[in-house]
């Protein structure tokens, strides 16, 4: 069946472009709108095509014209071919694919699917439907599988049974319009686009897309396979209006390359002079050449553009249209015999040879007999024409059907069949070798720079894994030392909280010691007399006591002066024996023993004459601390007065407010209060009376210590004129008389020293008292009025005791020995509190120093464990490494392999059965969650119409 190339040809409206630089329409329709003129100056013309669309054609009336006739002779076992030419950015990817999601905007290729599939649904349901789609494109003059872009370098071949193919191809196998679309969609995701000046989204490529729809007649078994290819040609372009640049400019050159092969193919086709139709010069030719002149029915759709920007490519664009129309081709029904139709021809060819054999038999002998001389009578002869016409008739007959079995070659050659298949058979080897060949070197060079960044990466993460396993480690000591730190810190903090329970227990224990006291002090009576109460005044003697104990301890801590004594004594006892021995020693021994006694005799004098200066010292110290003591009296004298005043005036006011307002009973009252304060104030002149007396008996004390002075005086005049041996007895009778004189003279100053420390420690403990006392008047009135009295007549007393000492060396000396008094008490206090905290510091340290042993152990511990830790991991990432290197040397050495749906599916096929059936039991999508199954019923159905309807009907005549 012959018949031509229909070709449609199709305006865009003008772009922004075109616009900016001033185009405007050119062209005119005629009202068949199947030609088109061009008002141009420099290509005037009008072409003429099948039909003709303008800018305001839809999808859908593009679709009716183009597409209505191609599906039908797809559906009946055609091959058919729909492909857009034009100049870059005049709408082929619109008019071929347009948008997918848009129902109105869709192109070509998803209507024709939707369409294929609703003839199928349609169709009987006694044919079987098998659907299979690939999708390629042609890059850089390289054939690349879209729906398995790994493969980007496949090559092309020639069988005498299938044609021109592309081996490799991955082709899969699809049972629904979603499943088409969804190819689709991933193969126009790895096609290849570029910007240029003419097209934001220009196509770098040329694609086809193949549709292989087998239909299966269950009744007969007979077959017949058509092919629909989807052709989206790459467009023509001119690099000063593309301003292609770099890789873009390549691909152009690539794209106008095999353009031309292809305008040169279509000239050769159409010359009617060419005896070689050069396919071989593009492989988009070389694929395409069933649809050029070949065994297809082929639609051109040619893509223009209104404007005079681009006049010239349009001329060209409309010239190519017309020639490709004149491309005649030879399009036949791929059918495949049933069996039952070849046991009819074999019946019909076993007849044919019976009777050709009885025919040949009977012309054998006959000829026989014209050999031997015999005669045939002319009514014996075979009848040759009949024969003729029936052998003529049955071969045409069993060629046409060869001929319908087989597909048939396109171009015209001078070979045999023989060579031609032996032709095709090399050609074939050799491009699987190149192709081979190619790809290997690609794979080579591609796993060169993949193992150089891996090897990069590799570094960079080792480096990486390597700084974070630091940083991690350092995280993680960190984070132990924290732990470790926090626990020292609450094991401190608990010794602390220890300690400071310690304290205030110690201080709770104070309070109530002191709460006792206070108590007591509250149970005393207010007035105390001489009579009243033995028990205080007991006590007051006792503390007394002690304070002298304490006070004479002090001017001889280590009995230094007794121990003088003592050696001065034994010294005078010796002098008195060697008085008595008036014998001088002869020998040298007593004589050198005589002199050491003498020398430790002046030894003694001076160490007792620096004793006797420092006890002056002290008893001046003394004194000066008694006048201090004096100072301080004054003051608080001075304090009571004031208060005494106003206190008097506060009473008189009482007591005048009392009177006038009281009845007698207030006023006897009033009476005996005053009666008791006399009284008090009698009792403590009496003591202020003694204590006047023994300040005489100071003052005479003080007498005698200038006795002592003049005896220090004297004893180093003696020490001084003491030379010689001679002078033994003289210094014996001075040391006893003196030793005499000291011992009278420390008599007295003991008791003088005993007297004034007696006084210090009663001024000390009355000035405790009124300290105390002090402290009291702001709550009791009554006892203050009580303390005034005392305090004045104490303040006289001893205003009458300095009266009558003339000596200010004397109060001076007291007040000294007041101020050491009190200096002393305060240190000894401070020892016996730093004593006390040095103690409970000291425990408690003991207790921070285990506790930060047991840290520094914990520490040594951890850090034991995280080296052994460290070699551990660093030893299992070694390992992890190289494990992971092994392993990625064994994936490089494997073929690649995609894990998408299409690959996994490809090879399983999906019948689909007329009138909307659902697809056979066990050949359902795998991937799609749409599909039902069969029932049982329709199963058997099936089974019962067709037995074995998935077995080769060869197999199922060689069975029988």
């Amino acid at each position: 069946m012959s018949n031509n190339i229909k070709v449609v040809c199709r305006f865009r409206p003008q772009n922004k472009r075109e616009i900016a630089e001033g185009g405007v329409p050119i062209t005119l329709f005629n009202d068949d709108m199947d030609t088109v003129k061009l008002d141009s100056k420099e290509f005037p013309g009008s072409y003429t095509f099948d039909k003709v669309f303008d800018w305001k054609t839809s999808q859908s009336q593009l679709f009716d014209y183009t597409s209505a006739a191609t599906i039908a002779d797809v559906m009946k076992g055609y091959n058919g071919t729909i492909f857009a030419y034009g100049q870059t950015g005049s709408g082929k990817t619109h008019t071929m694919m347009g948008d997918m999601e848009n129902p109105e905007m869709q192109g070509l290729t998803p209507r024709l699917v939707q369409t294929i599939f609703d003839t199928i649904l349609k169709a009987p349901d006694t044919l079987e439907f098998t659907v299979k789609v690939s999708f390629m494109e042609i890059y850089m003059e390289k054939v690349k599988d879209l729906l398995n872009p790994v493969n980007d370098n496949l090559p092309i071949h020639e069988e005498k049974s299938k044609g021109v193919y592309v081996k490799g191809l991955l082709e899969v196998f699809v049972g629904s319009v979603e499943e088409v679309y969804d190819a689709m969609k991933r193969g126009q995701e790895n096609r290849v686009v570029a910007f240029t000046k003419m097209n934001a989204e220009s196509s770098r490529s040329h694609s086809i897309f193949v549709l292989h729809v087998s239909q299966k007649n269950l009744t007969d078994g007979s077959t017949r396979v058509g092919k629909l290819s989807l052709v989206d040609l790459a467009g023509s372009e001119k690099i000063g209006k593309t301003g292609a640049t770099g890789q873009t400019l390549e691909e152009a050159k690539k794209i106008n390359k095999s353009l031309s092969a292809l305008g040169m193919v279509i000239n050769a086709l159409t010359d009617g002079k060419s005896a070689h139709i050069p396919y071989r010069d593009s492989k988009l030719t070389r694929i395409l050449q069933e649809s050029l002149g070949g065994n297809s029915k082929t639609t051109l759709i040619i893509n223009c553009s209104p404007s005079s920007f681009n006049e010239a490519e349009t001329v060209g664009t409309l010239r190519f249209g017309m020639r490709a129309k004149t491309i005649a081709n030879k399009a036949k029904v791929n059918a495949e015999l049933s069996a039952g139709e070849l046991k009819v021809m074999l019946k019909k060819a076993k007849i044919e040879i019976s009777s050709l054999r009885d025919y040949a038999g009977s012309l054998e002998g006959e000829l026989a007999s014209w050999r031997t001389g015999a005669s045939v009578s002319q009514s014996d002869w075979v009848p040759l024409q009949d024969h003729k016409k029936i052998a003529s008739s049955k071969s045409t007959e069993i060629v046409e059907s060869v001929e319908v079995a087989a597909k048939a070659t396109v171009a015209a050659t001078s070979l045999t069949n023989d060579e031609r298949e032996e032709f095709l058979k090399r050609e074939n080897e050799l491009s699987d070798l190149l192709a081979e060949k190619e790809a290997e070197l690609k794979k080579k060079s591609s796993d060169y720079l993949n193992l150089k960044e891996e090897l990069t990466e590799l570094k960079e993460k080792d480096g990486e894994t390597s700084t974070e396993n630091k940083a991690l480690s350092t995280e993680v000591n960190d984070a132990k030392l924290q732990l470790e730190k926090a626990l020292f810190d609450f094991k401190e903090s608990s010794i602390t909280i220890d300690s400071l329970k310690e304290s205030n227990n110690e201080l709770y224990k104070e309070i109530e010691n002191l709460k006792k006291y206070i108590s007591e002090l509250e149970s005393r009576p207010e007035y105390p007399t001489p009579s009243a109460s033995p028990q205080p005044q007991q006590d007051k003697e006792q503390k007394k006591q002690e304070r002298m104990a304490q006070m004479m301890a002090e001017f001889d801590p280590s009995n230094i002066i007794l121990d003088k004594e003592q050696q001065m004594r034994e010294t005078l006892s010796k002098l008195a024996s060697m008085d008595d021995n008036t014998q001088p020693p002869t020998e040298a021994a007593d004589i050198e023993q005589q002199h050491r006694d003498l020398h430790l005799i002046r030894i003694q004098l001076a160490q007792s004459q620096q004793h006797i200066q420092e006890l002056t010292l002290k008893v001046k110290e003394h004194e000066e601390k008694s006048h201090h003591l004096a100072e301080s009296k004054l003051e608080l004298e001075e304090k009571l007065i004031g208060l005494e005043s106003e206190y008097e005036q506060l009473l008189d006011r009482t007591i005048i407010e009392d009177e006038q307002h009281a009845s007698v009973e207030m006023s006897t009252a009033i009476q005996d209060i005053k009666s008791k304060l006399e009284a008090q104030f009698n009792n403590k002149r009496e003591v202020q009376e003694k204590e006047i007396e023994e300040l005489h008996i100071a003052l005479d004390k003080k007498e005698e210590e200038n006795a002592l002075e003049a005896l220090n005086n004297a004893n180093g005049t003696s020490v001084d004129g003491f030379k010689k041996d001679e002078e033994i007895d003289k210094l014996r009778k001075t040391m006893a008389q003196q030793l005499s004189e000291f011992d009278v003279m420390k008599k007295k100053l003991m008791r003088d020293l005993q007297d004034r420390c007696e006084k210090i420690v009663e001024l000390e403990l009355s000035l405790d008292e009124t300290r105390e006392q002090y402290t009291s008047l702001s709550s009791d009135p009554e006892r203050f009025s009580k303390l005034e009295s005392s305090l004045e007549e104490t303040r006289k007393k001893y205003n009458t005791i300095l009266s009558n000492s003339n000596s200010k060396a004397q109060q001076q000396k007291l007040a000294f020995m007041e101020r050491n008094l009190e200096q002393l008490t305060n240190i000894q206090k401070q020892f016996v509190e730093q004593n006390s905290s040095l103690k409970k510091e000291l425990s408690v340290s003991e207790r921070k120093l285990a506790a930060r042993n047991e840290r520094i152990q914990n520490l040594e511990t951890l850090l034991h464990e995280a080296q052994k830790k460290i070699e551990v991991q660093s030893a299992k990432f070694e390992s992890q490494v190289s494990q992971l290197k092994s392993k990625l040397d064994v994936a490089r050495s494997q073929t690649p392999s995609t894990s998408s749906w299409l690959y996994s599916s490809s090879k399983i096929a999906k019948p689909l059965r007329g009138g909307g059936a659902t697809p056979l039991s066990g050949e359902d999508d795998v991937n799609s969650g749409s599909s039902e199954v069969e029932p049982l019923s329709a199963i058997k159905k099936n089974l019962s119409a067709s037995t074995g309807k998935r077995s080769s009907w060869y197999v199922n005549l060689l069975k029988k």
